[in-house]
């Protein structure tokens, strides 16, 4: 039997086909947290949870904290240290996600379709003398199954053996409003805090109110989305892109018959 080959326009519209299915996958979402630590856009859900490295004499693995609610203003992180008996954390501006002796996070964890995001807006940035400043830092999970972050350090080796990406270290100014993240990730898990790099001499502090981005068709830990956000049809596109190459199929074999 004698394979024909594809004439350039057949080309084309298959190319064309293509890419409107690719495109109509992905949808843009704001998941706001307003006296809530979860919120649901299209779909997906986004919950989130307090992290900071309190762990042990030495403060530098992870644990689980504290969620604070401030309506607007948006979360914060009372950590460990509260329960221990700090009364300085807890208290402003250390209800918020500030790096003043521990390094505060919230893990977002998305459950349904995997994410990236694009942006996280912050309703309050401290103002007390010494903080200043809202830098922040941003990791993505790109490992298989749960992102899991109990017992690990921030250090970059550590993040990375345990399947986490570090998407950035971010100045974030004395401004509240939105602060950018750039990355071609989707995940199912991403973790936003105080910043956990070096050579910043002022503190930290700052209240997040939502993270946004855009949605893959993917469920946690599957692989659907990759690394790079490359995205697998739905059945209802490759269902099109199959119609599409049967009509263009007949219309070659009419040519070819006459």
């Amino acid at each position: 039997m004698k394979i024909k080959k594809i004439n350039k326009k057949t080309a084309a519209a298959l190319l064309g086909l293509a890419a409107m299915g690719a495109g109509s996958l992905a949808s843009a979402a704001t998941w706001t947290f307003n006296n809530t630590a979860s919120n649901t856009q299209g779909g997906v859900t986004a919950t989130a949870s307090a992290w900071a490295n309190t762990v042990g004499s030495a403060n530098t693995a992870l644990e689980g904290g504290f969620l604070t609610y401030n309506g607007s203003s948006g979360l914060g992180v009372k950590n460990k240290d509260y329960a221990n008996g700090d009364s300085n954390e807890g208290v402003n501006p250390e209800h918020a996600i500030d790096n003043d002796q521990r390094k505060d996070s919230i893990l977002f964890s998305f459950s349904g379709d995997k994410v990236n995001l694009s942006s996280t807006s912050f309703g309050w940035v401290s103002q007390n003398t010494g903080y200043k400043d809202s830098d922040y830092s941003v990791y993505a999970y790109t490992g298989a199954g749960v992102g899991s972050l109990a017992g690990l350090t921030y250090t970059d080796a550590a993040m990375l053996a345990a399947g986490w990406a570090l998407v950035g270290h971010y100045e974030g100014g004395s401004s509240t409003g939105a602060k950018p993240i750039s990355s071609s990730i989707y995940s199912s898990y991403w973790l936003i805090g105080a910043l956990n790099g070096t050579n910043d001499y002022k503190k930290d502090a700052f209240k997040l109110i939502s993270v946004s981005g855009s949605t893959c068709k993917d469920s946690p830990g599957g692989s659907g989305c990759g690394g790079g956000g490359s995205q697998v049809p739905e059945p209802g596109t490759l269902l099109l892109l199959g119609i599409g190459l049967l009509g263009l199929t007949r219309a070659t074999r009419r040519r070819n018959a006459r």
